[in-house]
């Protein structure tokens, strides 16, 4: 139970806190370094990234068939992007193992450029 009311003030307290004084020097630069940590606690947040697809994926998976299509394009993508990555790599390979059969067959030939 609290009974410390506005009114209720316990006037031993209050003259010991008038008559404190406290010798040690402020760090340097105190108040600029106060007033810095008070404007960066009033300024807006910004919300971490995670909250924010949280948010979106919230708000737009309860339409179904609007996450099917979201679904869906970024499979397409995947798989293109999977299938193009492929492709490059197996020419590279090929590349090389023709280069390597060649090497086999006659070894002074130059490498192809």
């Amino acid at each position: 139970m609290n009974t410390n009311k506005p009114g209720n003030h316990d006037e031993a307290l209050h003259k010991l806190l008038q008559e404190w004084r406290t010798e040690a020097p402020l760090p340097l630069r105190f108040q600029e370094a106060v007033w810095r940590r008070i404007d960066r606690a009033q300024r807006p947040a910004a919300p971490p990234v995670l909250d924010v697809v949280a948010d979106w994926i919230g708000t737009v998976l309860p339409r179904p068939a609007l996450a099917v299509s979201y679904v869906a394009i970024l499979l397409a993508i995947a798989v293109t992007a999977g299938w193009t990555q492929a492709r490059q790599e197996t020419a590279r390979v090929k590349g090389e193992l023709g280069d390597r059969y060649i090497r086999v067959l006659d070894p002074y030939q130059p490498p192809r450029q």
